[in-house]
Protein backbone atom coordinates (compact mmCIF):
# COMPACT_ATOMS: atom_id res chain seq x y z
CA UNK A 1 0.00 0.00 0.00
CA UNK A 2 1.54 3.49 -0.80
CA UNK A 3 2.45 5.74 1.26
CA UNK A 4 0.94 8.48 -0.23
CA UNK A 5 -2.10 8.15 -2.06
CA UNK A 6 -3.65 10.54 -5.07
CA UNK A 7 -7.51 10.06 -5.61
CA UNK A 8 -9.59 11.88 -7.96
CA UNK A 9 -13.49 12.92 -7.55
CA UNK A 10 -15.04 15.05 -10.01
CA UNK A 11 -13.31 18.50 -9.77
CA UNK A 12 -11.51 17.58 -6.40
CA UNK A 13 -8.27 15.83 -6.40
CA UNK A 14 -7.07 14.38 -2.58
CA UNK A 15 -3.38 13.77 -1.75
CA UNK A 16 -3.46 11.77 1.53
CA UNK A 17 -0.68 10.90 3.46
CA UNK A 18 -1.02 7.52 4.74
CA UNK A 19 1.05 5.42 7.34
CA UNK A 20 -1.44 5.77 9.93
CA UNK A 21 0.49 3.27 12.42
CA UNK A 22 2.80 5.76 13.10
CA UNK A 23 0.68 9.00 12.81
CA UNK A 24 1.54 9.77 9.46
CA UNK A 25 5.68 10.18 10.65
CA UNK A 26 7.29 11.35 7.71
CA UNK A 27 9.83 8.90 5.99
CA UNK A 28 11.99 9.17 2.47
CA UNK A 29 9.65 7.00 0.92
CA UNK A 30 6.42 9.53 2.01
CA UNK A 31 8.32 12.67 0.56
CA UNK A 32 8.71 11.14 -2.67
CA UNK A 33 5.41 10.37 -2.60
CA UNK A 34 4.51 13.57 -2.60
CA UNK A 35 6.90 14.49 -5.39
CA UNK A 36 5.12 12.29 -7.60
CA UNK A 37 1.56 12.85 -6.64
CA UNK A 38 1.29 16.78 -7.35
CA UNK A 39 3.55 15.24 -10.44
CA UNK A 40 0.55 13.37 -11.70
CA UNK A 41 -2.20 15.84 -11.21
CA UNK A 42 -0.92 17.78 -14.70
CA UNK A 43 -2.50 14.84 -16.18
CA UNK A 44 -5.91 15.45 -14.48
CA UNK A 45 -7.43 18.41 -16.19
CA UNK A 46 -10.36 18.28 -14.92
CA UNK A 47 -9.37 18.92 -11.34
CA UNK A 48 -9.99 22.39 -10.08
CA UNK A 49 -8.60 21.90 -6.22
CA UNK A 50 -6.26 19.95 -3.84
CA UNK A 51 -7.35 18.66 -0.46
CA UNK A 52 -4.27 17.62 1.81
CA UNK A 53 -4.61 15.31 4.49
CA UNK A 54 -3.46 12.87 6.80
CA UNK A 55 -5.12 9.82 7.05
CA UNK A 56 -6.42 8.09 10.71
CA UNK A 57 -7.25 11.18 12.73
CA UNK A 58 -4.10 12.98 12.45
CA UNK A 59 -2.42 15.44 9.59
CA UNK A 60 1.35 14.11 9.99
CA UNK A 61 3.48 14.00 13.51
CA UNK A 62 6.62 15.05 12.50
CA UNK A 63 9.57 12.89 10.80
CA UNK A 64 10.10 9.20 10.99
CA UNK A 65 13.34 9.44 13.47
CA UNK A 66 13.85 5.43 13.10
CA UNK A 67 15.32 6.34 9.51
CA UNK A 68 17.86 9.44 10.18
CA UNK A 69 20.91 6.72 11.20
CA UNK A 70 20.90 5.48 7.63
CA UNK A 71 19.13 8.37 5.57
CA UNK A 72 20.08 11.18 7.57
CA UNK A 73 23.48 10.67 9.65
CA UNK A 74 26.11 12.86 7.91
CA UNK A 75 26.17 16.38 6.03
CA UNK A 76 25.66 14.65 2.69
CA UNK A 77 23.15 12.35 3.37
CA UNK A 78 21.38 15.21 5.19
CA UNK A 79 21.83 17.38 2.09
CA UNK A 80 20.21 14.75 -0.47
CA UNK A 81 17.59 14.04 2.22
CA UNK A 82 16.52 17.94 2.28
CA UNK A 83 16.48 18.15 -1.86
CA UNK A 84 13.75 15.60 -1.56
CA UNK A 85 11.68 17.75 1.15
CA UNK A 86 12.32 20.74 -0.49
CA UNK A 87 11.42 19.64 -3.73
CA UNK A 88 8.05 17.90 -2.49
CA UNK A 89 7.33 20.99 -0.28
CA UNK A 90 7.67 23.76 -3.61
CA UNK A 91 5.71 21.16 -5.39
CA UNK A 92 3.19 21.61 -2.93
CA UNK A 93 3.51 25.60 -3.22
CA UNK A 94 4.03 25.66 -6.63
CA UNK A 95 0.97 24.19 -7.48
CA UNK A 96 -1.18 25.97 -10.11
CA UNK A 97 -4.45 24.46 -8.48
CA UNK A 98 -5.32 26.15 -5.29
CA UNK A 99 -4.27 24.07 -2.19
CA UNK A 100 -6.11 23.35 1.09
CA UNK A 101 -4.40 21.24 4.21
CA UNK A 102 -7.21 19.41 6.27
CA UNK A 103 -5.61 19.31 9.62
CA UNK A 104 -6.84 17.27 12.08
CA UNK A 105 -4.78 15.59 15.15
CA UNK A 106 -1.28 16.05 15.34
CA UNK A 107 0.68 18.84 12.67
CA UNK A 108 4.21 18.34 13.56
CA UNK A 109 7.55 19.46 12.30
CA UNK A 110 7.29 18.35 8.54
CA UNK A 111 3.75 17.82 8.78
CA UNK A 112 3.46 21.47 9.65
CA UNK A 113 5.77 22.33 6.57
CA UNK A 114 3.84 20.74 4.38
CA UNK A 115 0.55 22.42 5.58
CA UNK A 116 2.13 25.77 5.36
CA UNK A 117 2.71 25.19 1.86
CA UNK A 118 -0.45 24.80 0.90
CA UNK A 119 -2.88 28.19 -0.18
CA UNK A 120 -5.38 27.64 2.63
CA UNK A 121 -5.24 25.27 6.11
CA UNK A 122 -8.30 24.55 7.40
CA UNK A 123 -7.95 22.94 10.82
CA UNK A 124 -10.05 21.02 13.78
CA UNK A 125 -10.59 22.83 16.96
CA UNK A 126 -8.66 20.01 18.82
CA UNK A 127 -5.33 20.11 16.15
CA UNK A 128 -2.03 20.53 17.41
CA UNK A 129 1.03 22.17 15.69
CA UNK A 130 4.58 22.53 16.56
CA UNK A 131 8.01 22.16 14.97
CA UNK A 132 10.25 20.43 18.51
CA UNK A 133 13.17 19.67 16.49
CA UNK A 134 15.79 21.43 19.63
CA UNK A 135 15.05 18.26 21.48
CA UNK A 136 16.74 16.15 19.10
CA UNK A 137 19.55 18.93 18.76
CA UNK A 138 18.65 18.78 14.70
CA UNK A 139 18.68 22.29 13.14
CA UNK A 140 16.16 23.69 10.29
CA UNK A 141 18.03 23.79 7.11
CA UNK A 142 17.61 27.32 5.15
CA UNK A 143 15.57 26.20 2.51
CA UNK A 144 12.56 25.03 4.30
CA UNK A 145 13.51 27.99 7.12
CA UNK A 146 12.99 30.52 4.66
CA UNK A 147 9.73 28.85 3.51
CA UNK A 148 8.18 29.16 6.71
CA UNK A 149 9.82 32.38 7.46
CA UNK A 150 8.31 33.90 5.09
CA UNK A 151 4.88 32.79 6.01
CA UNK A 152 4.74 33.19 9.62
CA UNK A 153 7.44 35.56 10.52
CA UNK A 154 10.76 35.64 12.22
CA UNK A 155 9.38 36.17 15.70
CA UNK A 156 7.15 33.11 15.59
CA UNK A 157 9.56 30.75 14.42
CA UNK A 158 11.87 31.63 16.94
CA UNK A 159 9.22 30.96 19.42
CA UNK A 160 8.87 27.12 17.75
CA UNK A 161 12.33 26.44 17.71
CA UNK A 162 13.62 27.87 20.91
CA UNK A 163 10.56 26.78 22.84
CA UNK A 164 9.53 23.46 20.97
CA UNK A 165 6.12 23.84 22.02
CA UNK A 166 2.94 22.01 20.71
CA UNK A 167 0.50 24.45 20.00
CA UNK A 168 -3.58 24.51 19.60
CA UNK A 169 -5.36 25.35 16.89
CA UNK A 170 -6.51 28.76 18.12
CA UNK A 171 -2.89 29.60 18.71
CA UNK A 172 -1.78 28.56 15.05
CA UNK A 173 -5.01 30.97 14.21
CA UNK A 174 -3.66 33.90 15.92
CA UNK A 175 0.05 33.42 14.51
CA UNK A 176 -1.51 33.14 10.57
CA UNK A 177 -0.39 29.38 10.48
CA UNK A 178 -4.78 28.51 10.20
CA UNK A 179 -6.91 29.99 7.85
CA UNK A 180 -9.93 28.16 9.31
CA UNK A 181 -10.57 26.43 12.37
CA UNK A 182 -14.15 24.14 12.56
CA UNK A 183 -14.99 21.44 15.26
CA UNK A 184 -13.59 18.48 14.16
CA UNK A 185 -16.73 16.84 13.71
CA UNK A 186 -17.91 19.94 11.20
CA UNK A 187 -14.37 19.21 8.97
CA UNK A 188 -16.04 17.15 5.77
CA UNK A 189 -18.75 19.91 6.00
CA UNK A 190 -16.76 22.97 6.15
CA UNK A 191 -14.67 21.45 3.68
CA UNK A 192 -17.09 20.72 1.30
CA UNK A 193 -18.16 23.79 1.70
CA UNK A 194 -14.72 25.56 1.00
CA UNK A 195 -14.07 23.20 -2.03
CA UNK A 196 -17.35 24.18 -4.01
CA UNK A 197 -16.52 28.09 -3.60
CA UNK A 198 -13.31 27.46 -5.05
CA UNK A 199 -14.34 25.08 -7.54
CA UNK A 200 -17.00 27.85 -8.59
CA UNK A 201 -15.17 30.67 -9.82
CA UNK A 202 -12.50 30.91 -12.59
CA UNK A 203 -9.33 28.47 -13.05
CA UNK A 204 -7.40 31.61 -14.64
CA UNK A 205 -8.21 33.54 -12.01
CA UNK A 206 -7.10 31.43 -9.45
CA UNK A 207 -3.68 30.46 -11.20
CA UNK A 208 -3.34 33.90 -11.76
CA UNK A 209 -4.09 35.04 -8.36
CA UNK A 210 -1.43 32.33 -6.65
CA UNK A 211 1.35 33.61 -9.36
CA UNK A 212 0.84 37.13 -8.72
CA UNK A 213 0.33 37.69 -4.48
CA UNK A 214 3.66 35.16 -4.34
CA UNK A 215 5.38 38.12 -6.80
CA UNK A 216 4.35 40.90 -4.41
CA UNK A 217 5.92 39.20 -1.53
CA UNK A 218 9.10 39.33 -3.77
CA UNK A 219 12.64 42.11 -4.23
CA UNK A 220 12.45 43.97 -7.18
CA UNK A 221 9.76 46.55 -8.76
CA UNK A 222 7.03 45.22 -11.10
CA UNK A 223 8.20 45.19 -14.75
CA UNK A 224 5.79 47.22 -17.02
CA UNK A 225 5.06 43.58 -18.68
CA UNK A 226 4.31 41.78 -15.22
CA UNK A 227 1.37 44.87 -14.66
CA UNK A 228 0.17 44.49 -17.82
CA UNK A 229 0.06 41.16 -17.62
CA UNK A 230 -2.29 41.46 -14.98
CA UNK A 231 -4.66 43.28 -17.03
CA UNK A 232 -4.62 40.73 -19.88
CA UNK A 233 -7.15 38.31 -18.00
CA UNK A 234 -9.83 40.56 -19.52
CA UNK A 235 -8.85 39.15 -22.86
CA UNK A 236 -9.23 35.55 -21.38
CA UNK A 237 -11.65 33.00 -21.91
CA UNK A 238 -13.12 33.22 -18.55
CA UNK A 239 -13.19 36.73 -18.04
CA UNK A 240 -15.63 36.36 -21.09
CA UNK A 241 -17.57 33.90 -19.88
CA UNK A 242 -18.02 35.41 -16.28
CA UNK A 243 -19.12 38.21 -17.84
CA UNK A 244 -21.81 36.95 -20.13
CA UNK A 245 -22.93 34.66 -17.44
CA UNK A 246 -23.59 38.02 -15.44
CA UNK A 247 -25.45 39.83 -17.77
CA UNK A 248 -27.79 36.75 -18.72
CA UNK A 249 -28.36 35.93 -14.77
CA UNK A 250 -26.77 32.39 -14.86
CA UNK A 251 -24.09 30.93 -13.29
CA UNK A 252 -20.87 30.53 -15.11
CA UNK A 253 -19.19 27.24 -16.83
CA UNK A 254 -15.14 28.31 -16.79
CA UNK A 255 -12.84 26.78 -19.06
CA UNK A 256 -9.73 27.99 -17.55
CA UNK A 257 -9.13 29.80 -20.65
Amino acid sequence: MSVVTLTVAEAVATVTLSRPEKLNALNLAMWHGLIRSFADLAGHTSVRAVVLRGAGGHFAAGADLAEFETARWTTDQAVKYGEVMITALLAIRDCPLPTIAAIDGNCIGGGLEIAAMCDLRLAAADARFGVPIQKIGVTMPYPELKELTALLGRATMLELLLEGGIHGADWAYAKGLVTRICDAAQMEGELSELLKRICAGSPLSHRNHKVMTRRCQEAGSLTPAEIRAGYAACEAGDYREGIAAFLAKRRPVFSGS
